[in-house]
């Protein structure tokens, strides 16, 4: 039974995330319909071989755990505030190897050869021969109630990422 409820949760978690994303309702859904499959394999599940512990219980316990190991950062990643942050993280990175190849940082976004989301506004407001500074917002990721975008830093003299 706990091989049965892995394999068809783990289809219907997979199918899931590929047809919707990873929406806060479909996280729910998906964590309700484990702590089921849980509850189900801890009250029904075959005890062991010899008398030893609940092996369906395991087994479910296992997926759930493999599961949420690859579901976490994912769902982390796509959050509007860490789209943010990755945009930044990847302009530093590409004005360092533009830096290393001409000496100088660029305030041309076009030069850098980015392709970020097309969500996350990147705006180079300085790049010279000595320092660069960018933001990086993106439109669901707000501060506040007042709703207005949080804006993200990157200042190369201060050592990189502001906030």
């Amino acid at each position: 039974m706990g091989c049965l409820l892995v394999v068809v949760l783990g289809v219907l978690t997979t199918g899931g995330v590929l047809l919707f994303g990873y929406p806060a309702w479909l996280m729910a859904v998906l964590g309700v319909l484990w702590l089921a499959a849980l509850v189900l394999s801890a009250v029904r599940g075959h005890h062991g071989f010899g008398g030893g512990g609940n092996t369906d219980l395991m087994i479910v316990l296992a997926g759930a755990l493999i599961t949420l190991a690859v579901l976490v950062p994912n769902y982390a990643a796509r959050r509007p505030c860490a789209q943010a942050r990755t945009a930044l993280r990847e302009l530093g990175e590409a004005e360092r190897e533009y830096f290393e190849a001409h000496k100088s940082y660029t305030a041309d976004l076009g030069l850098l050869k980015l392709k970020p989301n097309p969500q996350v506004k990147i705006v180079i407001l300085k790049g010279d021969d000595q320092s660069f500074v960018a933001t990086a917002t993106h439109p669901g990721c707000t501060s506040g109630k007042g709703g207005a975008p949080q804006v993200f830093l990157w200042d190369s003299t201060k050592g990189g990422p502001q906030n």
